[in-house]
């Protein structure tokens, strides 16, 4: 059976609970929105494959992630993006490694069908028609939210609670990598 999937920083509790009561005021100030209740994450990418293709996906996007080191991360902005997303900029040094990480863990997930997210963000809403979006703008003052990145979740989505339920983890130890280095003769 095909089912729907998604890989994603995820950050730690304290995190996690920041985020879901920012999430909570926002809502009291513009009302019910798109993403009001998804746990808080930055999204590598979304895909669709059965038991057999998650299993070798899982294992590996282990082996890939015990060879990055977990990075400090900071969340010192907000931004928004034309289909009404309204989100936790990520800085400007702990970005590039974000996407570098995510790239690499891509390398391994190949399937026909998939959704790459090539900058990373924590969405708070999304949707937000103008109106929304601009309140929600001004509503909060400026973030400095910092957290450790050290591990890459897998998530399932589930259907009855039109949620991802988280599947997996896979945690970063900074181990030596066994792929060789492609060398530049530049």
């Amino acid at each position: 059976m095909i089912s729907k999937y998604s890989l994603c920083f995820q950050p730690d509790e304290a995190t996690l609970e920041l985020v879901k009561q920012m999430k909570l005021q926002l809502a009291d100030e513009i009302g019910w929105y798109n993403s009001k209740n998804s746990l808080a994450h930055i999204t590598i990418s979304k895909f669709k494959t059965d038991l057999n293709g998650i299993k070798k996906i899982a294992e590996l996007v282990r082996a890939q992630c015990s060879t990055f080191t977990p990075v400090q991360v900071l969340f010192n902005d907000y931004g928004q993006y034309p289909n009404g997303a309204f989100f936790l900029a990520v800085d400007e040094f702990s970005k590039p490694i974000l996407q570098d990480y995510a790239k690499k863990v891509m390398r391994k997930v190949v399937l026909p069908e998939i959704y790459k997210s090539n900058e990373p963000h924590m969405s708070i809403a999304r949707k937000l028609d103008p109106e929304r979006l601009e309140r929600a703008l001004v509503y909060f003052q400026k973030p400095a939210i910092s957290c450790l990145c050290n591990h890459i979740a897998l998530r399932q989505f589930n259907p009855d609670r039109r949620q991802y339920d988280i599947i997996a983890t896979f945690p970063f130890l900074g181990l030596p990598s066994n792929e060789p280095e492609q060398l530049s003769l530049f």
